[in-house]
């Protein structure tokens, strides 16, 4: 029963520490991209939020105006880019 406990806690502690690293998500349409910067500003229909990208390769195919899907963590307080992904156009016309 004590070692039940015990892992569980263990486990539990660990979770909390590796959730903190786990890769938030969020979609919307590229209002700006600064390529020499390595920054992208996405607006969702609830928010607009500044990412810094940790390669500049991830925005060579990003323009103002494209509908993305990024993959981000929070490193040192800020909104760090891992992934971009083009959202696909729906037939009806929207996103």
């Amino acid at each position: 029963m004590r070692g039940t406990v015990a892992l569980l806690s263990i486990v539990s502690v660990l979770f909390t520490f590796v959730g903190v690293a786990v890769a938030k998500e969020m979609s919307g349409q590229v209002t700006a991209v600064n390529v020499e910067k390595g920054t992208l500003t996405v607006k969702s229909e609830k928010m607009e939020a500044g990412f810094d990208c940790e390669t500049g390769s991830l925005l060579k195919n990003v323009k103002a105006g494209d509908y993305v899907t990024v993959e981000y963590k929070e490193k040192n307080g800020k909104k760090v880019v891992t992934k971009i992904t083009p959202m696909k156009k729906k037939t009806s016309g929207g996103y």
